[in-house]
């Protein structure tokens, strides 16, 4: 991520003495682009198809922004410029959150009444941000929808999260109306394009004070900011400082390649630090070298795992499987213990990623059976997806019987099916 890292160790600023540099977030470089470019592209409703070349545009323009929250949940207070660390999958998961907001909302008012069905409605236009804020951080669509999430993120927060729904609510009456003018005084097409930019503007301005929520009050909703590991790991004059600078003034005089070289040659020289592989998998995206992007991470991935930074191996790893979703460790404990940190760090997509077809890979491993225990419980807890759960622990039921874990096999097994058939009646 290209973005900028935060002041060392000062304390975080809290969001209120923040407002104009978050209402200005958008106006960078790295966000307006994307605005822009997302907005002339809602041009594609004038053909045919329209309608669904629209909503690919729209999960364009929700994953740009999550992009946005997650950096600046990790302390990253400039937006990206591209955004590779967030799925579709996540974008689509927001939609389903806002539509089945929606659906509840309207049976609310029909079932409740006008009194009962409008409190419905303002529980839930104020539980909207909690929900995507566990979205965020958990990548699951059932935890978003878990009551107990939002009620927990607002009394671990406490009143600064009713300050920014109220802002969130701000921002989008004023987008609303805005784009309602805008609508009115320009014709056609232009009006499509000056609307959607207001609506994408407007969408990275609430997306990215929620992930400064989460930032801020980071060790209130157990979550484990990268940026200030990075600041501090670079606080003192990088010992690498003159090969970046070397590589800086190559890329400014119109000579990327060399200054990929450079810094390859010094990679593979002697290593580098962090500020060295970042910048050199910069310029490597930039290039589209898709095939060395892939090679280097697996080098640098393992250095991070041997400095244990999980995180940043996390992140270099999502990097990685955008270019190619098989793309994992070589090592079979590698692999182990990468998908059950990623398990701690709420991102089951990525620990589901990294365990498919794990027997087929590591045949041999003596963590078959503790990762497809995992693989199950993910895919029951976190991925709502119980079918597949009970086949797999009904697999190792047979395969492992005389495993140590071979009861809890049993046990989730019989709970899962419990579970579905109160399910069906």
């Amino acid at each position: 991520m290209s973005a900028r890292l935060t002041a060392t160790s000062a304390p975080i600023v809290p969001f209120w003495n923040r407002l104009r540099e978050i209402t200005l977030y958008p106006a960078h470089m790295g966000a307006m682009s994307t605005i822009v470019v997302l907005a002339l592209c809602r041009l594609v409703i004038y053909l045919p198809f329209g309608g669904l070349l629209a909503m690919l545009v729209t999960v364009a323009m929700y994953k740009y922004a999550f992009e946005c929250l997650r950096a600046t949940a990790n302390g990253y207070l400039q937006p990206p410029e591209i955004g590779m660390s967030v799925e579709n999958s996540l974008a689509w998961k927001q939609i389903w959150l806002i539509l089945i907001f929606v659906l509840v909302a309207a049976f609310g008012l029909v079932l409740l009444g006008p009194a009962g069905g409008l409190i419905l409605v303002l529980f839930l236009g104020f539980s909207l941000p909690g929900a995507t804020m566990t979205l965020a951080m958990e990548e699951s669509l059932a935890s978003a929808l878990n009551p107990g999430k939002w009620v927990a993120i607002f009394t671990r927060i406490g009143w600064p999260y009713l300050a920014v729904v109220g802002l969130c609510l701000v921002v989008s009456l004023s987008q609303s109306y805005a784009a309602l003018l805008v609508a009115k005084i320009l014709p056609g097409f232009v009006s499509v394009i000056a609307v959607s930019f207001i609506s994408n503007y407007a969408l990275v301005v609430t997306f990215h004070l929620m992930g400064y929520l989460i930032y801020q009050y980071h060790d209130a909703v157990g979550f484990v900011p990268s940026a200030p590991q990075l600041s501090r790991m670079m606080a003192k004059p990088d010992p690498d400082q003159d090969v970046l600078d070397e590589a800086g003034t190559l890329v400014r005089d119109g000579k990327p390649e060399a200054a990929t070289q450079l810094l390859r040659s010094h990679l593979r020289g002697r290593g580098g630090t962090a500020a060295v592989h970042t910048q050199y998998r910069k310029l490597l995206r930039i290039a589209d070298d898709k095939e060395e992007l892939l090679r280097h991470g697996h080098e640098y991935l393992n250095i991070l795992l041997a400095q244990d930074k999980d995180r940043l191996a996390l992140d270099l790893l999502r990097d990685c499987q955008t270019l190619d979703p098989t793309f994992a460790p070589v090592d079979a404990d590698q692999v182990t213990n990468l998908a059950c940190k990623a398990t701690h760090l709420g991102q089951p997509q990525v620990a589901l990623r990294l365990l498919s077809g794990f027997h087929k890979r590591f045949p041999k491993s003596k963590d078959i059976p503790r990762n497809y225990l995992l693989v199950a419980n993910l895919l029951h807890e976190r991925m709502n997806q119980d079918e597949q759960a009970c086949t797999l622990l009904r697999y190792l039921k047979a395969t492992y019987p005389q495993h140590p874990l071979a009861p809890e096999f049993g046990t989730q097994l019989a709970a899962i099916e419990r579970m579905m058939s109160v399910a069906r009646t």
